[in-house]
C-alpha cells in the first residue's frame, strides 16, 4: 500500500491539474465526441480476431486490448516492446537500448506462457519458448490485439494470452504510396525506414525495410537491426483474396554486462505465410495457410575489456506447418472450426556441455469456437485438443458470457483450462493454467470509458528455481485491472490503467516475490486540427522483488507536427524525451533500465 501511495503522490500535482480541466470543460463536449469512445476504443461493431473467432468487441467475453496504428504512430515507437510498454496489465522487465532483448509479462504471466503472433505464425522460439520482441520492427504493424488470460481453447500453447500482430494491407486506391523515415537520438541511436505500398488492378503490395542501431543506452547495450518485410495480396476474380507475407530481421547486440565479462548475440528470423481467404457462399468462409519460421540464435560469452572469447552456444530451430478453418455465420450464431499442425525441430550446440543436441516433434490441434446470441447474451463455448508430440495430449476447455447492459456497456465472464510448451528440451516442460475472469465495460459514464476486470489465475507444474534448486511449484495469481480514458476536451484527453496482482505459493500461502505487484500506466494525449500532437506517458512497476528498485513514475514525452502539401504529401516532424527525470525502475540491478534520453526525426509521406 505504501508504494501505491507514493505512486499516486508522485502524479499528485498532474492529476490535480486534470481533474481542475474536467470540470471546467464538461459543457463544451459534442456529440462527435461522445461517439468517439467505444468498446476497445473502437467502432462499436469492430472485430476483433485475437480470439481466432472473429466477432464484435461486444460479443467477446476475453479482456482484449485493441492498440491501433494511430496510437502506434504517436508514441514513436521502434520495436514492438515500445508499444507494448504503454499498454495497461503488461509488464517489461527489460527497458533497455531498442532493438535489444526484452521481456515481457501479461499480468504476471512470463514470456514463455504468451503466445506471440505475426501473420499468424507463432514467434515463440522452441528452446525456451521466448518470443524475441526486440527484432520485432512496427513499420509494417496496422494494429495489434492483445488476450489477456488463457487462450488455450484457440490458439494451443497459450497459458497466459496472445499478442497477435496484425500488419498492414496494400494501399487500394493508388497504385504507388511510400514513407520515408529517420531519427537521430542519443548514444548514435539511428533509425531509418523506408515504405512502399499500392495496388495494380488486382495485385496490391506492401514492402518496408529499415536498419536500426545504438551504441547502446546502458553498458554493453549497442544494437544493429536489419529488417525487411513483404506482403502480396491478389484479389480473386470473384471473391476472396491471396497473400504472400514474408519478414526477415537480422540483429547484433550487446546483451548484458557484469564485471569482466560481456554477453552479446547475433541473431537471425524469418517468418513466412501464405493464406487463402475464400467465402464459399453467403454464410461459410474457408481460410487456408501455410507458414513457416526459421530462427538462429548464437550467444557468446567474451571477457571484457579485450573481448576474448569464451564460450558460445547456438539454438537453430523450424517451424513449418499449416491451418485450415471454416466459419459459419448464420443469423444469431458463429461456428469456428479449425485444424493446425505444425513439425518443429531445433538443434542447440555449446554451452557447458560439449556436442550438439537435436529435439524435433508434429504437432496438431484441432478446436471448435461457437457463438450464439439469445436477446443481450452472447455465449461462447469453446475447446480445443492438442497433440503436442512430446509434451502429452492436452484438452483446453473454455466458456465465455457476455450480457448488453446497453447500447455501450457489457457485462463480460469468462473461464478457461490452458497450458504452455516452455520447452521443446525438457519433456516435463508443460505447464497448466486454469484462468476466471469477471468485468465490466461502459462508455455509458458521462464524457467516459471506464473498463474494469478481477481475474484468478491458477498455474501448476510450473518450473521454479526460487527455492536454489528446480521444482514445480503451483501460483496463484489474484487481482484487478482497472481502465479508463475521458472523450477529448479543448483537443486533450487522459487515460489510465492500473493493474493489482496478488501472487501467491499455491500450496504454502507465501507471497511470491518478483511478480509485479502494481502497475500503472498514465497518458495525456493532445491532437488538434493543425495537426499537432503530443503525448506524455507515465509507467510504474511495484516488482515485489528485493534485488529491484522502484523510483518515481517514469515519464515519456513524445511530439509530433506535420505539414500537408496538396501537390506533394506531408512532411512530419518528431521527438522523444524518454524517462524525462532519469528516474530507476527495474526488476534486478543486473538490467537496470535506461536512463533519460532523446531522438529528433521526420517522416515523409509521398
Amino acid at each position: 500500500m505504501a508504494a501505491l501511495l507514493s505512486v499516486f503522490a508522485a502524479g499528485k500535482p498532474m492529476l490535480l491539474t486534470v481533474a481542475l480541466c474536467l470540470l471546467t470543460v464538461f459543457p463544451a463536449w459534442g456529440d462527435d465526441e461522445l461517439r468517439s469512445l467505444e468498446l476497445f476504443n473502437g467502432a462499436g461493431a469492430e472485430v476483433v480476431s485475437g480470439n481466432r473467432s472473429p466477432r464484435p468487441a461486444s460479443q467477446t467475453a476475453e479482456n482484449i486490448t485493441v492498440v491501433t496504428a494511430d496510437e502506434i504512430a504517436a508514441l514513436n515507437a521502434h520495436t514492438l516492446p515500445d508499444i507494448l510498454y504503454a499498454v495497461a496489465g503488461i509488464q517489461s522487465e527489460i527497458v533497455g537500448t531498442p532493438g535489444t532483448t526484452t521481456n515481457i509479462e501479461v499480468q504476471g504471466a512470463g514470456f514463455d506462457h504468451v503466445l506471440v503472433l505475426l501473420d499468424n505464425v507463432a514467434i515463440n522460439n522452441l528452446t525456451d519458448n521466448f518470443p524475441d520482441l526486440g527484432m520485432m520492427p512496427v513499420q509494417m504493424i496496422d494494429r495489434i490485439e492483445i488476450v489477456k488470460g488463457a487462450a488455450s481453447s484457440s490458439w494451443g500453447s497459450a497459458l497466459g494470452g496472445v499478442i497477435n500482430i496484425i500488419t498492414k494491407l496494400p494501399q487500394q486506391d493508388r497504385p504507388f504510396d511510400a514513407t520515408v523515415s529517420g531519427s537521430f537520438g542519443t548514444r548514435e541511436t539511428v533509425d531509418g525506414r523506408i515504405e512502399a505500398t499500392g495496388t495494380v488492378d488486382r495485385l496490391g503490395y506492401y514492402l518496408s525495410g529499415g536498419k536500426l542501431r545504438s551504441d547502446g543506452l546502458v553498458p554493453n547495450n549497442q544494437s544493429n537491426l536489419k529488417h525487411f518485410y513483404g506482403k502480396l495480396r491478389y484479389e480473386l476474380p470473384v471473391r476472396g483474396a491471396l497473400t504472400l507475407s514474408t519478414l526477415f530481421t537480422k540483429v547484433q547486440s550487446g546483451e548484458l554486462a557484469i564485471p569482466h565479462i560481456d554477453f552479446n548475440d547475433d541473431k537471425r528470423q524469418l517468418v513466412s505465410s501464405l493464406a487463402l481467404q475464400l467465402p464459399l457462399d453467403n454464410r461459410l468462409t474457408l481460410d487456408a495457410s501455410l507458414r513457416t519460421r526459421q530462427n538462429t540464435s548464437e550467444i557468446f560469452m567474451l571477457s571484457a575489456p579485450d573481448g576474448a572469447l569464451l564460450r558460445s552456444t547456438l539454438a537453430d530451430d523450424d517451424s513449418r506447418g499449416g491451418s485450415v478453418k471454416l466459419s459459419w455465420l448464420g443469423e444469431w450464431q458463429l461456428v469456428v472450426a479449425g485444424v493446425d499442425y505444425d513439425h518443429v525441430k531445433v538443434r542447440m550446440r555449446g554451452g557447458q556441455f560439449p556436442g550438439e543436441e537435436s529435439e524435433k516433434a508434429d504437432r496438431a490441434g484441432f478446436y471448435l469456437n461457437d457463438t450464439f446470441t439469445l436477446g443481450a447474451f452472447a455465449i461462447t463455448p469453446s475447446a480445443r485438443y492438442d497433440r503436442t508430440g512430446f509434451g502429452g495430449n492436452r484438452f483446453s476447455p473454455s466458456f465465455g458470457v457476455t450480457y448488453a447492459l446497453s447500447e455501450n456497456s457489457v457485462l463480460r465472464g469468462y473461464t478457461a483450462r490452458g497450458y504452455s510448451l516452455t520447452s521443446l528440451n525438457r519433456a516435463d516442460a508443460t505447464e497448466k493454467v486454469w484462468t476466471s475472469q469477471i468485468g465490466i465495460e461502459s462508455g455509458d459514464v458521462p464524457y467516459l470509458w471506464l473498463k474494469g476486470t478481477l481475474f484468478r489465475n491458477d498455474t501448476w507444474d510450473v518450473i521454479s528455481n526460487a527455492r536454489g534448486t528446480l521444482v514445480k511449484q503451483r501460483q496463484l495469481k489474484q487481482g484487478g485491472e482497472l481502465e479508463l480514458r475521458t472523450v477529448p476536451f479543448f483537443d486533450t484527453s487522459l487515460s489510465a490503467g492500473y493493474t493489482f496482482i496478488h501472487a501467491t505459493d499455491g500450496d504454502s500461502g507465501a507471497v511470491l516475490d518478483s511478480i509485479p505487484k502494481h502497475t500503472l500506466k498514465l497518458a495525456l494525449r493532445y491532437r488538434d486540427s493543425a495537426n499537432l500532437q503530443g503525448e506524455l506517458i507515465g509507467h510504474y512497476i511495484d516488482w515485489n522483488s528485493p534485488t529491484g528498485k522502484y523510483g518515481p513514475i517514469l515519464w515519456d514525452l513524445h511530439l509530433s507536427k506535420t505539414f500537408e502539401y496538396a501537390e506533394y504529401g506531408s512532411v512530419e516532424l518528431f521527438g522523444s524525451l524518454r524517462n524525462m527525470f532519469d528516474g530507476k525502475q527495474y526488476l534486478t540491478s543486473f538490467y537496470k533500465n535506461a536512463g533519460r534520453w532523446a531522438e529528433v526525426g521526420v517522416r515523409c509521406h509521398f
